[in-house]
């Protein structure tokens, strides 16, 4: 088991339910960038949250309408993130909605430069002395699906972050034999930064369109876009669901980011070619 649950103490608040305690393998600065990130909720998590309506958001946390489930099942609540770096803390509260009343206390302890130890306190309002031990065990639980999720995300982007060049070699260029066609999308290495190569479709059924590249890594906070479907030449982040259309690099979706610098892409004699204009 990757986490820990602890039942509530005799003496503590009268609506502790108890504790989850787990070890992650990220940065403070990546878990504070994760905590404030309000945009992720609908996107990574969909299975607990369905949309997010943003009210306020700042250094200081944020604050938000939040739907989770569909059709008749739907539940909109309005939570309060607050970050308090001195004490290495933030507070979530549930100020309406289905959860009226709950807090969750997260602290956050420092192993080494990349290793936290987080306790997650669960204080729910009205909860019967035989049912906090339930109650609490199905916050962890539930706790401990979005922080596998986030830590995948977290890992991901310091692993990108790594690897990020400060400059371009001009000079190299990639070739590569047109018969990629048939395995597209393929992702590919120029000048050490990561691409994904990939072909739109034609105005005709038997009409071969046009050749594209694009990053491997969302400009936004470099989330992966290798795996993500490319749809009528626009290729969507599953972090944050931000648009872009590869033809342009630009965002479609409302965002000022957009792809930098790109490798122009030639087919000729057979041959796919990538370098830099």
């Amino acid at each position: 088991m990757k986490y820990e649950f602890v039942p509530a103490a005799e003496d503590s608040r009268l609506d502790h339910v108890g504790s989850y305690r787990r070890r992650l393998p990220v940065s403070l600065e990546r878990m504070y960038e994760n905590t404030l990130d309000w945009q992720h909720l609908p996107h990574l998590h969909s299975s607990s949250f369905t949309s997010i309506a943003i009210e306020s958001a700042g250094a200081w946390g944020w604050r938000a309408a939040v739907t989770s489930g569909e059709g008749e099942q739907a539940a909109t609540s309005r939570i309060e993130l607050n970050l308090d770096r001195d004490a290495r803390r933030w507070i979530t509260r549930n100020l309406a909605g289905p959860h009226l009343g709950a807090e969750i206390w997260t602290h956050v302890f420092v192993v080494s430069e990349r290793v936290l130890d987080i306790v997650v306190d669960f204080f729910v309002p009205n909860v019967p002395a035989e049912a906090k031990a339930k109650v609490g065990q199905a916050y962890a639980t539930s706790y401990e699906r979005l922080y596998d999720e986030d830590v995948a995300m977290m890992t991901e982007r310091q692993r990108q972050l790594d690897q990020r060049l400060d400059g371009v070699d001009e000079t190299q260029v990639l070739e590569l034999d047109a018969s990629i066609t048939a395995s597209l999308p393929q992702t590919v290495t120029l000048s050490g930064r990561r691409f994904v190569l990939n072909r739109l479709d034609g105005v005709d059924a038997d009409e071969e369109g046009q050749w594209v590249v694009y990053p491997a890594q969302c400009p936004h906070q470099l989330g992966s876009l290798e795996g993500a479907p490319l749809v009528d030449g626009v290729v969507r982040c599953p972090w944050h669901g931000y648009e872009f259309d590869v033809r342009t690099g630009a965002c479609i979706s409302g965002s000022h980011c957009q792809f930098g610098r790109m490798p122009k892409v030639a087919e000729q004699a057979g041959t796919v070619t990538l370098r830099w204009a």
